[in-house]
């Protein structure tokens, strides 16, 4: 009988371990997943900050060139875009008149 219960209580024992290692694993998952998740989330909002402020670099440009408001060279340093960049929206807003 003695026997009995020394392997009822060992084998509790182990159940035990596996359920708490089984929880650190699923624990250890989450964690993980919401990490990766929020890095994701931050490298999204730092991209479409990027994407907004080329844009309004762009719009502003095609502005100054509407306006003629300075030479392709003066507009690119102003905006810091590049000059193919200035010469392609010069091309376009002729384009459009």
């Amino acid at each position: 009988m003695a026997q009995a219960l020394l392997k009822t209580m060992s084998r509790d024992q182990q159940e035990w371990e596996n359920q708490f290692g089984y929880e650190r694993f699923i624990h250890d998952c989450i964690s993980r997943e919401q990490y990766a998740y929020t890095q994701g989330e931050q490298r999204g909002i730092e991209q479409g900050i990027q994407q907004g402020a080329r844009y309004a670099r762009l719009e502003d440009a095609r502005r100054m060139l509407q306006a003629k408001l300075g030479t392709a060279e003066q507009i690119a340093d102003i905006t810091q875009l590049s000059i193919e960049e200035i010469r392609q929206l010069q091309k376009e807003t002729t384009d459009g008149q």
